[in-house]
């Protein structure tokens, strides 16, 4: 019989005891846990009404094509000063070499 069911040993149990205590440390954890519920439940009452005013949103029609307008005319003048600025170095560059060359 043990020739079909060879006997199979049971896993190990897990017997961990701790070696020491740390109060310390227990106490931080314990006063941090104070201070994360303290600071949700304020965040709470700051969400729900700062001010005692109604919330107004922003979004309104067309929005997003006014900030996809205002992004634009940003990147054509950062581009424009850009090569204005290369010009400007370029002339500054050539006059100096003109002059060192005479």
């Amino acid at each position: 019989m043990s020739v079909l069911f060879p006997k199979v040993n049971k896993p190990r149990e897990w017997d961990y005891r701790p070696i020491y205590y740390d109060e310390a440390k227990e106490a931080r954890k314990q006063k941090l846990a104070r201070l994360r519920a303290l600071r949700e439940q304020r965040e709470q009452s700051e969400n729900e009404n700062p001010d005692g005013k109604e919330h107004v949103t922003t979004l309104h029609r067309g929005s997003f094509r006014e900030a996809h307008e205002a992004q634009t005319k940003l990147r054509i003048d950062t581009e424009r000063k850009s090569k204005l600025s290369f010009w400007i170095v370029l002339l500054v560059m050539l006059f100096v070499v003109f002059y060192w060359l005479l």
